[in-house]
Parts: C-alpha cells; sequence; structure tokens
C-alpha cells in the first residue's frame, strides 16, 4: 500500500515526465490486494485500468509498472503499446493475464471466456489445463468498475458463466464515479442488486477501504470458487482517492465535500491504525514507509533511463506466423464424389474435429435439434457431444469475444454467427478485444479462432438476411478474412483457418452453399482428401483467357470473388476467349502479387463485387490497382458492385434490380473491352 501510494505521487510530482495517461489505485489498493494474495499460479486474473495495486500484489515491481507508464521499449507487457496498468503474463510464476483493453466492460467476455475454457478442459481432463502444486483447479477473476456493469457484454457475460456454472469471480470495486457520473446519474441499482437477476450467481458485499475484511472475503470466495465451480460476485465499495485519469482531473468534476467524505475511508489510515492497535510499533510502520519511498524513486529513476520502443518494431506482432504455407494433399484425389459448399464446410469441421480434441464448435442454433439454419453443422452434435458442439443465446457478443479466453487457454473455437447482417453486435469484442490481442500482447496471445458468416443475397432474404460485410471487416486490423466460391476451397481454407493461430473470419455465401442458384452449379466439386489444406492468401485462375487475345490486347481480368465468379463466368461466355477470371479467395491476406502481374498482362481491368460500390473493398482495391499497374493499363480500372442502397429489398425484382448479374457484368465487359 506504501508503495501504491508514493508511485502515486510521484507520478502527480512528475506531470511532464508521465505524459500518457493514466490512473491509479488510490483508495483502492486493500481490496486488490487482498485478491491477488489468493490468486495462485494456475489461475487468471483480469485487472482493469486502475489495478497496479493488484498487480503488486502478484508480485510485479513497481519498475515494470512504470517501464509502461512511460511507454518504454523494455515494458514487459506491450512494449510501449499499451497504457498504464494494462498488463498481460503468460509466466509460470505468476496468474496468467490475457490481453487487457480500455474499453470498460468488454473483458468480461474474454475473462468468462477463459472460464469456460477451463470447464472445457476439465471435463475432458486435458493436459492442458493448468492445476496447482498440490492439484487445485484454477478460478478465473475478472475486475470491473461499477460503472461499466451498465455495459451489454457484462451481462452477456453474467447470463452464460451462471448458464454453465463457472469458476468465474467479478470483482466490482465501486467508488460511485464513472469519469464524472455519479452512480445515482447512471444507475438504477448498484451490482449487488443487479447481480441477483442471474440466478445461480453468487454474491456478497464488502468494505473495500478495509483490507481485513476484504482478504476474508476474498479468501472466502475464492475458495468456494475453486472447490465448487461456481460463478460468484464481490461487490467492494471503495473510495477513489485519485484522478479518474491524469488526463481528468478531480477539480473539474468534483466537489470539496465530496473528495473529503471519500478521504474518510483511505485504506492506508486504516490498515495503518489496526496494525498499531495489534501492537506493531510506529517505528516498524514508519521504516516500512520510507522502504517504500526508496525503492519507488530508485525504480523511477530507472524506469526514466530505460530506452524507447526501436521504431523499427512497430509493425511487429501483428499476426502469429502461421504453420500452412503451401498447399498440400490431393484437391480432386481419384474415386471421390462432388460434395455442396455446405457439406465441404462440414467435412472439414467434423475431420477436424476427430483429430483434434481441444476444438469446439459453438453458437445459435448449431446444437443437435437443428444444426445450424443452414444444416451446416449437422450431425457434429451427435458424433462429437454437446459439450464439444452446442447452442448458444443471441449473444453474438459473447460469441465472438469469448474466443480470446477459449483461446488462451488452448481450446481451438469454431464459432458462428448466423447472417452477416448480425455480425455488428459482436464488433466490439471483434475490434477492441480480439483483433488487437495479439499486436498489445507482443504476440504473447494470438486469438486463434474461427468465424463462420452466412453473408450474400438470393432468392429474396430480405434487408436482414442477405448482406454482404467484408468491407466492414477488412477495415478492422488483425484479423483475416476468407470467400470461398466452390466446395474444394472451403474445405481447404477451413483447415487452413484452423491452423492459423489468429483469428479468421469465413464469409460462406448462403446462395453457393447448395448451388441452387443458377450458373452455380461448378460451386460442387470433387471432395478434396483430408489431409487436404489451401493456405490463405493464393488467388486462383478459374477461367483463362486465350494467348492471342491477350498477345493483341483484346483481353482483360475480372477480379472477384464469391458469387462474382459465377457472374464472371456466365458473362465471359459471350466474348471469344477474352476474360481472364480471378477469384481471390481470400480478401486479407490478398494475392497483390498475382492480381497486379495478371492486371499488367492485360492491361484492363474489372474489380466485381456483390457490396454496394461507394466506399467498398472493390474500390480501394482498384484504387492500388489503379497505382501498382498505371504504366500497364490501357483504360482505367472499373469496379462494378451493388447499386448504393442502405439494404437488399425483400421484393426479388428489387434485389435484382441491385444486385450485378452476367448482364450487367457482360455490359460493362463489352464497354471495357472495346475502350
Amino acid at each position: 500500500m506504501s508503495q501504491a501510494k508514493v508511485m502515486a505521487e510521484t507520478y502527480e510530482a512528475n506531470r511532464s515526465v508521465c505524459k500518457y495517461v493514466h490512473s491509479t489505485s488510490r483508495g483502492h489498493e486493500a481490496v486488490q490486494l487482498a485478491t491477488a494474495f489468493q490468486l495462485q499460479t494456475q489461475d487468471y486474473v483480469s485487472p482493469y485500468y486502475r489495478d497496479e495495486s493488484l498487480l503488486l500484489g502478484l508480485g510485479f515491481t513497481p519498475y515494470e509498472l512504470m517501464l509502461q507508464l512511460l511507454a518504454k521499449g523494455n515494458d514487459i507487457f506491450t512494449g510501449g503499446r499499451e497504457y498504464y496498468s494494462h498488463p498481460n503474463y503468460t509466466g509460470n510464476d505468476k496468474p496468467g493475464i490475457i490481453h487487457q483493453s480500455s474499453a470498460t466492460g468488454m473483458q468480461a467476455i474474454p475473462t468468462t471466456g477463459i472460464a469456460q475454457g477451463i470447464r472445457y478442459l476439465e471435463k475432458i481432463n486435458s493436459l492442458l489445463l493448468r492445476r496447482g502444486s498440490e492439484g487445485q483447479l484454477p478460478i478465473v477473476i475478472c475486475s470491473l468498475g461499477d460503472a461499466s456493469v451498465t455495459e451489454g457484454e457484462v451481462s452477456e457475460a453474467f447470463q452464460f458463466a451462471v448458464l454453465k456454472q463457472l469458476p468465474v469471480i467479478y470483482l466490482v470495486q465501486d467508488n460511485n464515479w464513472g469519469i464524472s457520473v455519479t452512480a445515482g446519474e447512471a444507475r438504477a441499482m448498484d451490482v449487488f442488486e443487479f447481480a441477483a437477476g442471474f440466478k445461480g450467481m453468487g454474491r456478497i458485499q464488502v468494505d473495500g477501504s478495509d483490507f481485513e475484511a476484504s482478504y476474508d472475503v476474498m479468501k472466502y470466495v475464492c475458495d468456494v470458487v475453486r472447490k465448487e465451480r461456481r460463478p460468484y460476485l464481490v461487490h467492494a465499495q471503495v473510495p477513489l482517492l485519485g484522478h479518474h485519469t491524469s488526463g481528468v482531473r478531480k477539480e473539474f468534476y468534483r466537489t470539496n465535500e465530496d473528495w473529503s467524505k471519500h478521504q474518510q475511508h483511505d485504506p492506508i489510515p486504516k490498515l495503518r491504525k489496526k496494525l498499531l492497535d495489534k501492537g506493531i510499533p510506529e517505528g516498524e510502520l514508519q521504516k516500512i514507509e520510507k522502504e517504500a519511498t526508496t525503492i519507488v524513486a530508485d525504480d523511477f529513476a530507472r524506469a526514466i533511463a530505460s530506452p524507447e520502443p526501436d521504431p523499427s518494431t512497430v509493425s511487429d506482432n501483428i499476426f502469429a506466423p502461421t504453420p500452412v504455407t503451401e498447399e498440400k494433399g490431393e484437391r480432386n484425389p481419384k474415386g471421390a464424389e462432388k460434395i455442396m459448399m455446405v457439406d465441404a464446410a462440414l467435412f472439414a469441421i467434423r475431420e477436424l474435429m476427430e483429430k483434434h480434441p481441444e476444438s469446439v464448435l459453438y453458437g445459435q442454433d448449431v446444437g443437435k435439434r437443428l444444426g445450424g439454419v443452414f444444416r451446416e453443422a449437422a450431425t457434429l452434435a451427435d458424433k462429437f457431444g454437446e459439450h464439444r458442439v452446442f447452442n448458444t443465446a443471441i449473444q453474438e457478443a459473447y460469441i465472438v469475444g469469448s474466443t480470446v479466453g477459449m483461446s488462451a487457454v488452448g481450446i481451438k473455437p469454431i464459432v458462428e454467427v448466423q447472417f452477416g447482417d448480425y455480425v455488428y453486435p459482436g464488433f466490439n469484442q471483434l475490434v477492441s478485444e480480439v483483433s488487437k490481442s495479439c499486436y498489445l500482447s507482443c504476440g504473447k496471445f494470438p486469438v486463434s479462432m474461427i468465424l463462420r458468416v452466412p453473408v450474400g443475397a438470393y432468392g429474396g432474404g430480405g434487408p436482414y438476411h442477405s448482406g454482404c460485410v467484408e468491407t466492414t471487416l477488412l477495415s478492422i486490423k488483425g484479423i483475416k478474412v476468407v470467400y470461398p466460391s466452390n466446395a474444394a476451397d472451403m474445405k481447404g481454407l477451413m483447415k487452413a483457418a484452423f491452423y492459423d493461430p489468429n483469428p479468421v473470419v469465413i464469409l460462406e455465401h448462403k446462395g453457393l452453399y447448395w448451388s441452387k442458384v443458377p450458373g452455380t452449379e461448378e460451386a460442387r466439386t470433387i471432395e478434396p482428401s483430408k489431409d487436404y489444406i489451401l493456405p490463405l492468401g493464393k488467388a486462383n485462375i478459374v477461367l483463362s483467357a486465350d494467348e492471342k487475345k491477350i498477345n493483341s490486347g483484346e483481353s482483360c481480368a475480372v477480379i472477384t470473388y464469391g458469387m462474382g465468379v459465377y457472374w464472371a463466368k456466365a458473362a465471359a461466355g459471350k466474348f471469344e476467349r477474352q476474360v481472364e477470371i480471378i477469384d481471390l479467395r481470400t480478401l486479407y491476406p490478398l494475392d497483390e502479387s498475382m492480381i497486379y502481374e495478371r492486371v499488367k498482362l492485360h492491361g484492363k481491368c474489372l474489380v466485381l463485387t456483390e457490396e454496394q460500390q461507394n466506399n467498398s473493398f472493390a474500390e480501394a482495391l482498384a484504387g492500388r490497382i489503379s497505382k501498382n499497374c498505371f504504366s500497364f493499363l490501357d483504360a482505367p480500372v472499373e469496379v462494378l458492385g451493388a447499386l448504393n442502397v442502405p439494404a437488399i429489398p425483400m421484393n426479388a425484382g428489387l434485389e435484382k434490380a441491385v444486385l450485378p448479374d452476367p448482364e450487367k457484368v457482360a455490359k460493362r465487359l463489352g464497354h471495357l473491352l472495346n475502350s
């Protein structure tokens, strides 16, 4: 506690040096330290940005914390990429800590995902399960501020935790403030009252400024959860004795009356008085305080002198290296039958789950009764059991974000969102947690997951079941995006995505699943062998132009993917082998070398997409092609996509009017070839 106090005072006295925004734990020290002292090396904890005392209690030194405060290159957590008290840790001497973001409340889902993974590892008796020296099972602690509990993600985490009875403790530190908003302004109830609505959630309150009371409560709760494997919530009432952050200072919004009231509950004088009452000499306490001052001063000086990050490393660890770099296995084995695209995904997942007990599949309606709304998971729950293939509630945020925690404990999650139009509730987690984890943990916590998303329009799906969402996804850095157009690619890319240690979103066009749309029969292919794997980032020439047409300047390249492949094929039939079609297959990483090579060869190019055209991925790609192939182009790069309407209409005629089709593609190709 003395160290935490001196650290806060040091930062305040050196504001020009401590220039990056930060918060301190002043007022929260007692419950944080009481919590840290219960944790064992097999456990996991997710601190939030005010939890420096918790980190001190785990054994991190002031120097280690200060390196992050000053964004130094030797910062053991993030190498200067993250704010103060945003740790991550994988060592064997302390509890595990996954990447921590600043998005308040968002950590509840990834951290609950850790507990979900632990319960699964317990069920299958996996060697991946961390155990204590005496075989004790791990617990998970998720630290939150009370203001963050109003976030919907927190409710989703609570719901899943009580439904599955997970060994997770939600430690909620309530200081009555959410920046400048008081609890009375923002919340109809405190978190203790709120938790009563989650049947099966243990709950308890404690004076978080009283170390002895906090220690007793946290020991009791940790012992219960470690033994009984059920969720618990601890509501700790604490004072806020510092600024909200160094940039939002207490004098901006707090009254003297409020400040005085909080000072009355300072944990340090409370503990000091108890120690004196128990006979600890005043001199002993002064010695501790003096030692803390010396340690903090020395560590602060060392941290200031520590080197800055090397700018050349700024692009390191965006992704973890993938082991899949070459196409392997038989794509067209003799005697194999043709299969539909939907079955290719099903068979790929079945083969992966047979080989890897750490793999699980979950999402809405993927369980044994239905097996997915497109039957894309049919039979899997029957074969592998409902502990490996199971339904979730309508919780896109939980489905997406839980993969962070699952991956951290060695699970390989494959999850589904029913339609592209419904992926948006999961975007908080995809952007704030999933995509940034590898980069901001300096490679310690890449998130190995597959997110399956059915997309595309056909047959009057309407405005909420027909969308293509690749442009929105591709704006997120730190994820990979796959878009297969046939069964063989689906199976090979699914295998590559599984073995990739990074997050991969697979966009699966519903209109190609069963080849029901006229002209898409070639989406059915021979089923590749079990060991077939297709690396991400490799485009494919699915239709070649005549060499004489190319040499005479009478050809063009169509760059496309998904349903666009079949529109382009149908349109190309109206020209005399003048059209080459390149199926991207993966939108990120993108096979730019093939794209530029083929465009330079032809001199003319059409980028074809099903998405609404303006500000799309296709238009961005056309811009890059124009820049990189400028001196080889005989005409401006053309782009064809859907009309720029907010949604795909329900009526079949209106749907057709909005989307590209072979006739529209042929018309644009004719114009391009004759230009």
